[in-house]
Formats: C-alpha cells, sequence, structure tokens
C-alpha cells in the first residue's frame, strides 16, 4: 500500500487517474481503518480548493478540507450557519475535530454524522470534480446510497466544497444531539433545522432528523404543519408527536429500544425548531443569531 501527500488538485486527480480504480482519496482519514484500505491513498487535507470558508457570489463556500475544530470557531460560520458550528462542535473528541473533516463526514456515510445532518438542514449543496477535471453539483443529501456507502466514488471525483444560500435577516438554525456521553459517543438522535420567518408566520422551514435512514432524513410533514403558522404551545406539542409518528426508527441492544428512541425524535423536532424560530426572532431583532 502506498500513502502520498499532495497539496495539488491537479496532482490529486492524476494519481487517481494513473492508479485505474485502485487508489481513493482521503483527508483527515479519521476512520479509514475501520473499512478496507485501498493499494493508493492520496492525501489531500493540503490542497488549497478544499480549505477555506468564505462567502462567494451569495453563498458560503466551506472547504471539504476544512475540519470540524475549524468549522466549530469560524466566526462566518457561527454568523451565517449556527447549526453546522454547533454540529461540528459535538463530533468525537478535541483529536478528531483537529483532524477530521467536514467533507469527510459526509462521504463516510454514517447515518448519524452530525456535520451531515447540519448541511442537510441548512439545504447545503456539495460541489465535486471527476477525473476528466468536470464540476457537478449534488445536494448533500443525494450523496447516501446506503448505510455507510457514498454515492461518491472517492477513486475517481474529489469532493471541493459545500454551497450554502446565505440566510435572510429574519432566518435562524440550530443543531441538537442526545447521546449517552458528552464526547466519543454516536447520537441515539440527533436534528438540525433551519427556519425563515416572513411577518407573524414561518414562510419556510427544513427539519432533519438521524439516524433512521441511510441518509439525514427530512421531516416532510412536521415542516408542513409549520408552514405559514405562528407556533404556539399547543403548536409544539403536535410538533413532537407529528415528528415521532412519521419516521421509522430501529431499537438496538447497543443504543435503546426502538420505542425510546422513537420518543426522542419528538422531543429533540420540536426542541431544535424551536430554537431555530427563536433564533431567527433574535435575528430579526439585529442579534447574532446565537
Amino acid at each position: 500500500m502506498s500513502y502520498s501527500v499532495t497539496s495539488s488538485l491537479a496532482r490529486a486527480l492524476n494519481v487517481l487517474s494513473e492508479s485505474m480504480g485502485q487508489g481513493r482519496v482521503v483527508a483527515g482519514a479519521t476512520d479509514l481503518f475501520l473499512k478496507s484500505l485501498s493499494p493508493e491513498l492520496v492525501d489531500v487535507s493540503s490542497v488549497p480548493e478544499l480549505l477555506g470558508i468564505n462567502r462567494d457570489h451569495g453563498s458560503l463556500s466551506i472547504g471539504a478540507g476544512v475540519t470540524h475544530a475549524e468549522a466549530a470557531a469560524s466566526p462566518l460560520i457561527r454568523l451565517e450557519a449556527m447549526a453546522l458550528a454547533e454540529a461540528c462542535r459535538q463530533v468525537g473528541s478535541p483529536q478528531i475535530r483537529n483532524i477530521g473533516t467536514i467533507g469527510g463526514n459526509v462521504v463516510n456515510a454514517a447515518p448519524a454524522a452530525d456535520a451531515a445532518v447540519a448541511l442537510v438542514a441548512l439545504g447545503a449543496r456539495a460541489v465535486l470534480i471527476d477525473l476528466g477535471k468536470r464540476q457537478h453539483h449534488a445536494a448533500v443529501e443525494e450523496l447516501y446510497a446506503d448505510y455507510n456507502l457514498s454515492t461518491v466514488d472517492s477513486s475517481s471525483e474529489i469532493l471541493l466544497r459545500f454551497l450554502l444560500d446565505l440566510p435572510a435577516r429574519d432566518e435562524g438554525s440550530a443543531f441538537l444531539r442526545f447521546a449517552p456521553r458528552q464526547a466519543l459517543s454516536l447520537p441515539l438522535v440527533n436534528a438540525a433545522a433551519r427556519v425563515r420567518l416572513k411577518g407573524d408566520a414561518i414562510e419556510s422551514v427544513r427539519a432533519v432528523i438521524a439516524p433512521v435512514n441511510p441518509a439525514p432524513t427530512r421531516l416532510y410533514e412536521t415542516e408542513k404543519m409549520l408552514l405559514g403558522s405562528w407556533p404556539e404551545d399547543d403548536t409544539w406539542r403536535k410538533v413532537e408527536y407529528t415528528a415521532a409518528s412519521e419516521v421509522e426508527v430501529r431499537g438496538s441492544l447497543l443504543r435503546c429500544s426502538a420505542g425510546y428512541r422513537q420518543h426522542l425524535v419528538g422531543v429533540l423536532a420540536r426542541r431544535v425548531l424551536k430554537k431555530a424560530v427563536e433564533r431567527a426572532v433574535k435575528s430579526r431583532m439585529g442579534g447574532d443569531g446565537s
């Protein structure tokens, strides 16, 4: 097995092309040895095109090689995409957050990946490049083929960055997780939401829950119920019931029973949506959305 490190995107693509399907892109590689190893590994964690956090033509651009620690600490992400900052702050341990990347969190395709859940709620789009140097875009949720299986072929394409629409003044987002421990523990349930207000009503909403399917899962019925309304106490009770009812969950001897996870889905959906609405109100009033 060979392991090469490059700071050139062109060089990385050439190595993949020359390896004839036997090479594989890695960045933080924190999950590398949990999977079968390819004969040739290409470390792209220093490639400039995969780094950086900036505003780009009305979008927030986040390099796929940005680490969880960088995202959690970024003033720009905290301002424009608080849900992602919160999610990245809770990934693994400090050591993992300092090495693991947002792109890797998505391509690894774990159904409960915290950063991926936040990205789906924020409506993020992935930008990928193939061996012919052709770029294409895909919604983050489209990058999941099955449990722990991505549609991204790391032997023939590279995930470059994520694009998120910049929030309006009256928008808010949030992320929550429930796990047995504060660190080094997979969540029993995690949830993220993005909400935009108009007048005295919710104009748009994205609510996402995991792990209940291979990919982070939109709560469409819950979203539909909230559109055009202003949530009161009774509405939040309905949100909890609807969210818990619209997904099927599985129990696990290693995690918890199906019934307990179903309950957690409803509770976290209510809490994360309520928090996103509160931040939208604060943003409308000139706050920072935190």
